[in-house]
């Protein structure tokens, strides 16, 4: 079954990736119709995450901001599909890096460094970083996609501008042989997802909800004295992104410092840019848990 959806669907994707960006445009208002007028995928979700997030937000806002992500979402999801057949160039002038120097000076100390980041604004385009090393690798930590046809397609879109993808299954056993090796990598954790609770699962208040949050990236970090950086995408205009690098400060000692320093600095951004937050994201599937484990 999987391999005939990926047969149906892939001249469709092959020709999307082809087409000039005005019509990719055209395009995504399209199924933005398709999508959130006639199918209204996930709408409930999404309302519901926004509600839960905004309560201070009139009705009409939340609507204006969950009609403005559908939008947001459909171009995305073109855009990911375009990068496939974009050159160095146009992701150089689509996607600008701002404070790269920050990176560069890091890896220069021959270090590995942890970017923490979030599936907000054009987060797929994140992997043209690696355009901007010389040596270095760029490992985005992932969750692989159950059709491995779809699988095999979208690694190889990721990793050719000199990304690399990593199963976040096998991260501690990657890393630790790239560290023993004396190989300097950049790892880019997508932190804002939501992880299975345990025992052990840390639990704080993000956007109004107790829910449980990934430490991986702080623990690495700390495992290997890594520095840590945050990145976050921000739409310039449509089909044009800047991906700022922002310091860190590792020199407090709490528990949970770096994650807790993340959560601050996503909700700003999430507050800034409302409809460029993945709302379609069941992120607090687990809010009434929050009693059981705390």
């Amino acid at each position: 079954m999987h391999l005939i959806t990926f047969l149906i669907l892939y001249p469709f994707i092959k020709i999307i990736s082809i087409l000039p960006f005005r019509l990719v445009y055209i395009l995504s208002d399209f199924l933005y119709v398709i999508i959130y007028k006639l199918l209204k995928y996930r709408v409930k979700l999404v309302s519901n995450n926004i509600e839960l997030a905004f309560p201070e937000f009139s009705s009409s806002k939340r609507l204006s901001i969950e009609s403005d992500f559908y939008r947001h979402f459909c171009d995305i999801m073109l855009e990911s599909i375009k990068a496939s057949s974009m050159t160095r160039k146009q992701f150089s002038n689509r996607y600008k890096l701002i404070n790269g120097d920050l990176v560069f000076d890091l890896l220069k100390k021959e270090k590995g460094v942890i970017l923490l980041m979030a599936h907000y604004s054009n987060f797929e385009w994140t992997m043209s970083l690696g355009n901007h090393m010389d040596g270095n690798k760029v490992v985005g930590i992932y969750t692989p996609l159950t059709n491995k046809y779809f699988e095999r397609f979208y690694s190889k879109v990721r990793q050719k501008h000199n990304g690399y993808l990593l199963s976040r299954y096998k991260v501690h056993e990657f890393i630790k042989s790239e560290h023993d090796n004396g190989n300097v990598n950049i790892y880019g954790f997508n932190s804002d997802q939501s992880p299975r609770p345990t025992e052990k699962t840390y639990w704080t208040k993000y956007l109004n909800v107790n829910v449980p949050f990934f430490t991986g990236g702080e623990r690495i970090a700390n495992k290997y004295n890594y520095p840590v950086v945050f990145a976050s995408a921000k739409r310039i205009k449509r089909g044009y992104y800047s991906f700022e690098i922002f310091p860190v400060n590792k020199e407090n000692s709490d528990p949970y410092n770096i994650t807790n320093q993340f959560i601050d600095f996503l909700q700003k951004k999430i507050r800034e840019n409302p409809s460029e937050y993945f709302w379609t994201h069941n992120r607090f599937k687990y809010k009434d848990l929050y009693s059981k484990f705390n």
